[in-house]
């Protein structure tokens, strides 16, 4: 069973109604400080939880359109049910509901009647009124808001039932392990472990009465006599006078165990960094996702609260893999780019706030779709969004990543390799061009953050891509391998003329596609006379035949310059992939 969507109206900062698709993947709810995403947990709590407390002074906003305070704080969650025997218990229930509610109404519930049911889908509203009363019914399709008085036999069934079916986890920013397991989360952690573990949650209770009686009967048993007969002595009346040890039960002391971390030195959990204390949460969120036999809303604040980007994105993985159950909804509200899935399946929502402090909907996209608007917010330049974005989508199976100056780096490169057919060079190898070379060096930094996968920056050998060297090299790149300047190419210019990919193909295939782009007029910025004939210095004109053209233009013995590239970039990744491999090995 999963949540599919959640309309909220009139609760805190979000005044009117406002609706909510959910993915079948991770769903992040993006923005700034104080938009509002924390409220919309809150919703969610309110609506699953019944024991969630109301309270319409704070919850409900304090005025609509300059009518003062709504009446009422509605939330409607649409959930869409599965096939498991507990689930179709709650559709036949639900499909009941929906037909006694045509019938107070006097509607055929006869013949072609179409229920949301029917559908799979079943629509929990839970309103709060301005007492804070807690009032919950079920939509039927087509009867607008009519519904059944929550007594009746057919709301408490239906509702019974769709307890037993979801259940609802809550991670909010910065809580510790023990105040995690004093709340909601400790009940369901009980309900997985009698579920999961029933033969072991035996044997532990009676090993916990075995260690009671011995307790009582062999250590304070002649204290107990001792005491026993000073007070009968005393107090005839009084016969019996037990020692009873104050032993929590199994479920107590599991709330309240202790999580120790062996690195250099054994650390208890609270000792540790916040980063690490939320990636224990996360793990136990795993645990619960894997043994649990309910469905399960997951949500979850900020988790990567504290965690260096690379650890950021190994949350975002295991993130992934919780919302892969088709009976797990998960709920995330992030400040972070390096958390936010890409996955076409994931959905990334951005919140915002107007000057009345009332929080919307900004935009809403697919993982795979252009993050850029949703993430911008998050930013004071909003194109940071999309070199993040950039640096961060690196597909699955790669073993190093090149940062370019622009597309026809890497372009040029594997189409290079695939005319001389040696593609296997590059196998592995994602290119990301930044644009500029300016931003070869934000880019290369994201990535080396991101991911511990081997970057290596490709740099033109002119001005801009001399100072962008630099650069790199004041934050210890190495010129030698994470660096790869074109000036290294052995059959570069003898005149120190700058070297950029296009000056790595012949002459005589540079000149076939200036002939392709209107000639030399159209193609070239200018020219200059070098060792092995003329220098060309392409334009856009030029590169953009190229792109359409190079492959059928270039021959085999046209490609030793970009092949010396692709053997350079593949040597370089392995002497990278290497050195991090023997660093780990020596960390352990």
């Amino acid at each position: 069973m999963k949540l599919i969507r959640a309309r909220v109206k009139d609760f805190r900062s979000f005044v009117g109604e406002h609706d909510f698709d959910l993915s079948s993947g991770v769903n992040y709810f993006v923005g700034p400080n104080n938009c509002g995403k924390s409220n919309l947990i809150a919703a969610l709590v309110l609506a699953l939880d019944p024991d969630a407390r109301y309270d319409s002074a704070l919850d409900r906003p304090a005025q609509t359109a300059g009518m003062g305070a709504p009446p009422k704080t509605r939330i409607t969650l649409t959930v869409l049910v599965g096939s498991t025997p507990v689930e179709k218990t709650l559709l036949a229930r639900a499909r009941a509901y929906e037909m006694a509610v045509r019938e107070s109404r006097g509607i055929a519930t006869t013949g072609n009647v179409q229920t949301y049911a029917d559908e799979k889908e079943v629509r929990l509203v839970v309103t709060f009124t301005g007492a804070g009363a807690r009032q919950v019914a079920f939509q039927a399709k087509g009867q607008g808001a009519a519904s059944l008085t929550a007594d009746a036999d057919e709301s408490q069934k239906l509702y019974e039932q769709f307890s037993k079916s979801i259940r609802l986890v809550v991670l909010h920013s910065g809580e510790d392990l023990a105040q995690v397991l004093q709340g909601r989360f400790r009940d369901i952690l009980h309900y997985v472990i009698r579920d999961h573990l029933a033969t072991e949650v035996g044997t532990a209770e009676a090993a916990r009465e075995t260690y009671i009686r011995a307790l009582q009967e062999q250590l304070l048993g002649p204290l107990q006599k001792q005491v026993e007969g000073l007070v009968n002595g005393l107090f005839p009346e009084i016969e019996i006078a037990e020692l009873v040890p104050d032993i929590p039960g199994l479920m107590e002391t599991l709330s309240s165990v202790d999580v120790r971390l062996h690195d250099a030195a054994l650390t208890q959990l609270a000792g540790k960094g916040t980063g690490v204390r939320g990636a224990v949460l996360v793990a136990m969120l795993q645990y619960l996702v894997e043994q649990s036999r309910r469905s399960l809303v997951l949500a979850v604040e900020e988790p990567e609260a504290f965690l260096h980007p690379a650890a950021q994105e190994a949350v975002m993985t295991r993130l992934e893999s919780l919302a892969q159950r088709p009976d797990v909804t998960l709920v995330v509200t992030t400040h972070s780019p390096y958390v936010v899935s890409q996955k076409p399946e994931a959905r990334v929502s951005s919140l915002r706030k107007d000057a009345e402090g009332r929080t919307t909907l900004a935009d809403s996209v697919s993982g795979d779709g252009d993050l850029t608007q949703v993430l911008g917010p998050l930013f004071r330049d909003s194109g940071f969004a999309r070199v993040i974005q950039k640096a961060t989508a690196v597909p699955p199976g790669t073993r190093g990543v090149v940062i370019t100056e622009g597309y026809t780096d890497g372009f040029f490169v594997q189409t290079g390799c695939k005319v001389a057919s040696r593609e296997q060079l590059l196998d592995g190898i994602h290119f990301i061009p930044a644009g500029k070379a300016a931003q070869v060096v934000v880019q290369a930094i994201l990535a080396t953050a991101a991911s511990d996968l081997p970057v290596v920056a490709l740099l033109d050998f002119d001005d801009n891509g001399r100072a962008a060297r630099d650069r790199l090299k004041d934050m210890n790149w190495n010129p030698k391998r994470e660096l790869l300047m074109l000036s290294d190419w052995p059959n570069k210019c003898k005149k120190g003329h700058d070297v950029e990919i296009e000056d790595l193909i012949p002459n005589t295939v540079v000149e076939k596609l200036i002939a392709k782009s209107g000639g030399e007029a159209a193609a070239i910025d200018g020219k200059e006379n070098c060792d092995v004939g003329w220098h060309y210095r392409p334009n856009v004109i030029w590169k953009e035949a190229a792109i359409d053209h190079l492959g059928g233009t270039l021959k085999k013995a046209d490609c030793s310059g970009l092949i010396w590239v692709a053997e350079a970039i593949d040597s370089r990744v392995s002497a990278i992939a290497a050195a991090k491999a023997k660093s780990a090995t020596h960390k352990k």
